[in-house]
């Protein structure tokens, strides 16, 4: 009804189970939450539910984290949530998106934006409409920014600390903003993050190493060590991106590690 209140939760509801997330739609009664009902996906970071997709924003300051990016995509993919990378801060840097294209061709969409001068603004509303969809990325690469931009407001936004190049968190906590058919949910930055998945199902959350996995010799390829791997054969043809490729052996070496460490 397009009323906002202010509520509370039962201490049950608050210490149960997973407890309340952003996103999550409920019931309520006299100001207080009374059920929260089944989420058709969650986050575990950004900690959101219920939402179409995940815009991973970055920009030339602070310098692209392909690390986090990688793992946003892969958590994203995990959920089925469709997957786009934002590039802003453009007038500072129009290069930089090039560098990120060739990061991430065929894996989902990359967009350039410039929240400070409006540039891609509208192109982007395009892409958001009839969506839910959370922004996630290091602080300081403009989220709030664009959510200004999109939606005409004045958030508070953080800056760059000129010392150690690293953003300052403005965002504590994450908010869902909607105007139109557009919803965005904000969320404060982060510098790390962990994968949703074991090392055993990781091959099978970059789609573009699925799509060519059949051409594969062995069933199952990791695409590590196996001889005869379709996926390695692209990356020495230049075919997919070597560096991309590189993180996901480091990404899944990691995982295999930490699972025989509790195996």
């Amino acid at each position: 009804e397009e009323t906002d209140y202010k509520v509370s939760a039962r201490g049950k509801l608050k210490v149960s189970g997973e407890g309340l997330c952003v996103g999550d739609y409920v019931e309520i009664e006299n100001g207080v939450i009374l059920k929260v009902y089944p989420r058709k996906n969650q986050l575990i970071r950004p900690r959101v539910s219920n939402v179409d997709g995940v815009i991973v924003v970055l920009a030339s300051q602070p310098k692209p984290d392909y690390y986090l990016t990688d793992k946003v995509i892969i958590n994203a993919n995990k959920n089925l949530l469709d997957c786009a990378i934002v590039v802003n801060k453009q007038e500072l840097d129009s290069q930089i998106i090039e560098e990120i294209q060739s990061q991430y061709q065929g894996v989902c969409k990359v967009m350039g934006v410039s929240a400070k001068e409006g540039i891609g603004i509208e192109e982007l509303k395009l892409f958001l409409l009839n969506k839910t969809v959370v922004l996630a990325g290091q602080s300081a690469v403009g989220k709030t920014s664009i959510v200004n931009a999109l939606f005409s407001l004045d958030l508070r936004v953080g800056d760059l600390s000129e010392k150690i190049q690293r953003g300052k968190h403005t965002t504590t906590y994450s908010q869902i903003i909607s105007k139109g058919n557009i919803s965005i949910i904000d969320s404060p930055g982060f510098a790390q993050i962990d994968t949703e998945v074991s090392d055993k199902d990781i091959s099978s959350l970059y789609f573009e190493y699925q799509q060519v996995s059949n051409e594969c010799r062995f069933r199952g390829c990791t695409h590590i060590n196996e001889p005869d791997c379709m996926v390695k054969n692209l990356v020495e043809s230049g075919k997919l991106n070597k560096e991309r490729y590189e993180r996901y052996k480091e990404i899944y070496n990691d995982l295999r590690k930490r699972r025989k460490e509790y195996e």
